[in-house]
């Protein structure tokens, strides 16, 4: 979960009624043994309160969609468009299209670079993504559910690899050249991308 705010997020929820003082510091109790998972994560484990309502308060707290992420919204095949070993470094799980929109949710929207990788990947497919905001052990177990029955384009390692290289090094560029938006241009066997720079589209690269 997204925890980078001005307040501690255990601190809005309380003022919002969604959980109590107490929900609070049991969570912190359950924190000190278990030091990777986030306040958010915690209290949707321990189960104080409503998880719709936990999560929907978490989204407009940091300004992101929240969404409990089920195997009900769950509408298309993750694995059709971002491979497994993509989607658990990212921890993102595509659930969702409308409208040539790809929803996709992440554990941590925080974590710009995970996020900028992923609508790259969902731009290259000419869907255009809109993120939400979902509870990691939600993310985990649909990954999860996925491992060993992956049977799409993305299955062999190093198709993995070269798609994770791919974009790592399209960001990496955009980001030494202060880029403010890529534009992928896919093409018979390569990809042009195109780099906006000080409002312009001034540089440009190829990669096969």
């Amino acid at each position: 979960m997204d925890m980078k705010r001005r307040q501690p997020i255990g601190v809005e929820l309380v003022k919002r009624g969604v959980v109590t003082e107490g929900d609070i510091e049991r969570a912190l109790e359950y924190q000190k043994q278990h030091t990777n998972r986030k306040i958010g994560d915690i209290l949707y484990l321990l189960d104080v309160c409503d998880p719709y309502k936990l999560i929907e308060n978490i989204g407009d707290i940091i300004g992101t969609k929240g969404i409990l992420l089920t195997n009900r919204n769950l509408k298309i095949k993750v694995t059709d468009y971002i491979s497994l070993d993509v989607a658990k470094k990212n921890k993102a799980v595509p659930f969702e299209i409308e409208a040539g929109k790809i929803k996709v949710c992440f554990a941590n929207t925080v974590n710009t670079r995970a996020m900028e990788t992923v609508r790259l990947l969902m731009l290259n497919k000419g869907l255009v993504m809109e993120n939400y905001i979902t509870f990691e052990p939600e993310i985990e177990r649909i990954l999860k559910s996925y491992e060993g029955t992956a049977t799409d384009n993305f299955t062999t390692t190093g198709r993995n690899d070269s798609i994770t290289s791919l974009v790592d090094s399209i960001i990496k560029t955009g980001m030494e050249r202060r880029a403010s938006d890529i534009h992928i241009e896919p093409m018979q066997n390569k990809v042009r991308v195109r780099y906006r720079i000080d409002r312009r589209i001034i540089y440009s690269s190829k990669y096969r």
